[in-house]
């Protein structure tokens, strides 16, 4: 190979700059979706390089057994754990838990928010923690001192250096800076502003949640010691939790017949993003990440093939002279390899500049973070190698086309084709195109239609015109009261109630077994004030609230005497418990467990699962002010938020002020869904565009080599329908057979991503309609101009030609 080789390869892009600008663009787009996509793959599925021997290091998973549900594995675990590992002496060197909770930090008359993460010492040792300043484990080992990252250094102090002996307030109390932290990778298992001590009085762990064996508030890691694997840990495990009081905190129906009320295992920390607690759907949105972007890079080839083949042909005298002057084979077939690796290597370039100008927004997309940097010496690298390659597979044919060139008639002016065979490959390309296209559609419609079908359920009350005001778990009684008195008087605030949850924001909730004579039921409980249902709007089947008395202390105080508590249930727990009518349950008492309830209202059905699970039995226990939400309803949502900024920091100036609206934080649910929705819908219609250019090249290459037939036709009278009539017969089989095909291939992704759901959109074949019609009609754009070349094609031309 000469310079020469790789001057001619580049005018002959500068001769033709739709034909390159077309081939560039189509590879670059697909490029740059793979490059990210590797990039996403590549943080996700590696651990944390910072981490030493992280196959070592495992993060304890739990998993409940209720009847009539299966929960997937929570990455969460009892803290009960460490001290109960320890105690047995149990094949780990090292064992921490880690409690999370987002904080108002308050430095002079500056409060922030920042993500705190409470852990033991322990946690140190098993992550390797290395302190840019200062020592983390000391920080860690007392109730007083604080690990701060760079970022929240510069968020509090306003500077990422020289912060070693600062002072803040975490929860009303005052911490010292005892170490500064690097921030965490993207792919890191740890994500933190502020580590302090587990033990700390800031982190306000209240002694029952750390002696319960079926609460789960944190994680709990822990590394193996040698010889020691994460089997062997498991197995241990889940003989303590047998043998634990934790099977007696559990209705006896959960462990009847030697049922095991939950499950437990160690994860190692390599094996997290396969196996780990919530893998299942990480991997599904993974490997359909991985067939987007191969898909993408093949229709792309393909696209680049048939377009190179259909310009090869036109330069078959240029090719006859170069062999005539004794250009041999292999330089011949390289001159084409290195004009499709110079296509692919301008394509890389513009690719990573579109990677760069995307990764914001295809991060958000997901909700993820790149660990690794677009521009990395090895990601680019590794980036050139793949366009090399990519550029030598796809210069292979267009090769192979120019090596078949026979001299003789080239020179002369007669036209040759690429044979039947070249004819075969590339219609079986363009019937590739066509599925791919055809099935990526139709999982776009898929995918959104279901997401769209699951925002629209009906969850059995209000979520427009709602403000939820999160309330510190620390807060005192008086202060939320002083908050819920001070807002109920402003006039933007039209109705308030305060509950211990957004209802629906959490899919799983607390479950109790509530018993009325022989009959018991699993039924979500939880907790709201008697306003709650005017709040909220739910409709009232049968009773009312108005005029109970509800208490002011928790049922779960043991200093409060027993009593009968008033509660709501609605229609999905009154069918449950055996009652023929709503009216029925009415003024019945049944046991909570060991507590007595009393039916004041029936509301209609009420679903705070997602549209994943079961509906569940609703259970809402009325109790006074002893919540963390406090829920704001009103005509005019920014007159709200001003009444609660004006309002909060006279109640609570130690913490951040944490607003949002309920009907946004519920659809936040299925917002991974709709993002995944939209970016296979911009897949499908990039698909669709490169299958248009593949049209575009067969069917330029179809009318030239019927020009003859067609001017012939058009002498014998052949009129402009015949002419679409004999194009549309070239196309109408590749299509239909892409249609076959792609069929089998929607109706297995739909059941594959519908199967996840319990509440599902009907659909029926629909999908495929959609897809069959938009893939008509970009195939019709794309062939209309050759076409209309066909239909007004000059006989005499044709003929001279």
């Amino acid at each position: 190979m000469k310079l020469k080789d790789l001057r001619v390869s580049w005018r002959q892009l500068l001769a033709e700059p739709a034909y390159s600008l077309v081939v560039v663009l189509g590879l670059a787009v697909a490029i740059a979706a793979a490059y990210l996509i590797a990039l996403l793959l590549n943080d996700r599925w590696l651990p944390d390089p910072s981490v030493p021997q992280p196959d070592r290091v495992v993060r304890l998973e739990f998993k409940g057994n209720i009847p009539g549900r299966n929960d997937d594995w929570f990455s969460s675990m009892p803290f009960v754990f460490r001290h109960a590992l320890l105690d047995a002496k149990a094949p780990v060197s090292h064992v921490a838990r880690v409690a999370e909770s987002d904080l108002g930090l308050r430095v002079g008359e500056q409060v922030s928010k920042n993500h705190v993460m409470f852990a033991d010492p322990e946690l140190v040792d098993i992550f390797g923690l290395k302190a840019l300043s200062g020592d983390v484990r000391a920080a860690l080992s007392k109730p007083d001192t604080v690990a701060l990252t760079t970022g929240a250094a510069e968020r509090l102090f306003g500077r990422s250096s020289d912060v070693l002996g600062q002072r803040l307030r975490m929860r009303g109390q005052e911490m010292t800076v005892a170490a500064l932290l690097p921030r965490q990778a993207a792919n890191s298992e740890l994500e933190f502003d502020v580590l302090a001590n587990f033990e700390s009085p800031a982190s306000d762990q209240a002694p029952w949640m750390l002696r319960a064996w079926y609460f789960i508030n944190g994680n709990v890691y822990a590394r193996l010691a040698d010889g020691a694997s994460a089997a062997q840990l498991g197995t241990l495990m889940q003989s303590i939790f047998d043998r634990s009081p934790g099977t007696t905190e559990v209705p006896p129906e959960w462990r009847a017949g030697g049922r095991k009320s939950a499950f437990v295992r160690a994860m190692p920390l390599t094996r997290i993003p396969f196996e780990g607690g919530g893998s299942q759907t990480r991997l599904m949105l993974y490997s359909a990440l991985s067939l987007m972007a191969l898909t993408m890079l093949a229709l792309a080839a393909i696209n680049y093939v048939n377009l190179s083949s259909v310009r090869t042909l036109r330069r078959q005298r240029e090719i006859a002279v170069r062999k005539s002057l004794g250009a041999s084979p292999a330089r011949l077939g390289l001159q084409f390899v290195l004009e499709s690796s110079l296509v692919a290597s301008l394509a890389g370039v513009v690719g990573l500049l579109l990677a760069w100008l995307l990764a914001p927004g295809f991060a958000d997309l997901l909700d993820v973070q790149f660990a690794s940097k677009l521009f990395a010496p090895a990601q680019l690298i590794s980036l050139a190698l793949a366009c090399l390659l990519l550029g030598a597979l796809t210069g292979l044919y267009p090769a192979r086309v120019a090596l078949g060139v026979h001299c003789a008639p080239a020179l002369q002016g007669r036209k040759q084709s690429e044979g039947a065979a070249g004819r075969r490959l590339r219609r079986a390309m363009t019937v590739l195109q066509f599925s791919a296209a055809l099935t990526l559609s139709g999982a776009a419609v898929v995918v959104v239609w279901q997401s769209e079908f699951v925002a629209r359920l009906n969850p059995g009350f209000k979520t427009e015109g709602l403000l939820a005001i999160e309330l510190p778990p620390s807060a005192k009684r008086e202060a939320k009261l002083g908050l819920y008195e001070a807002l109920r008087g402003h006039a933007s605030v039209q109705r308030l109630s305060m509950s211990d949850d957004i209802p629906g924001r959490n899919g799983i909730g607390a479950v109790v077994s509530l018993t009325r004579g022989a009959t018991k039921v699993s039924t979500r409980r939880s907790l709201a004030d008697g306003s709650f249902v005017d709040t909220y709007g739910i409709p009232l089947l049968a009773g009312s609230l108005d005029g109970v008395s509800v208490p002011e202390v928790s049922p779960f105080d043991p200093s409060v005497p027993k009593q009968v508590w008033p509660v709501l249930i609605d229609a999905t727990s009154a069918q449950a418990m055996g009652f023929a009518s709503p009216n029925d349950a009415l003024g019945q008492v049944m046991l909570a467990e060991d507590l007595e309830v009393r039916v004041q209202a029936v509301s209609g059905p009420i679903r705070q699962e997602s549209a994943r699970d079961l509906r569940q039995p609703q259970l809402f226990m009325l109790l006074k002010h002893g919540h963390s939400v406090l829920t704001l309803a009103g005509s005019d949502l920014p007159a709200l938020r001003a009444a609660a900024q004006e309002a909060w920091p006279r109640y609570f100036p130690e913490d951040v002020l944490l607003l949002s609206s309920v009907h946004e934080e519920l659809a936040q649910r299925y917002r991974l869904d709709r993002n995944i929705g939209r970016l296979i819908a911009v897949t499908s219609l990039l698909a669709l565009l490169l299958a248009a250019f593949g049209v575009y090249a067969l069917a330029a290459y179809t009318v030239r080599r019927a020009a003859l037939e067609i001017v012939i036709r058009k002498l014998h009278g052949a009129g402009h329908r015949h002419i679409a009539a004999l194009l549309i017969k070239e196309f109408a089989p590749l299509l239909g057979l892409a249609a076959l095909i792609s069929l089998p291939l929607i109706w297995w992704i739909a059941q594959q991503y519908l199967s996840g759901f319990i509440e599902r959109a009907q659909m029926g074949g629909w999908p495929l309609l959609a897809a069959l019609l938009v893939t008509l009609l970009m195939s019709g754009l794309a062939g209309l101009r050759h076409a209309l070349a066909a239909m007004s094609m000059r006989p005499i031309q044709a003929l001279r030609d």
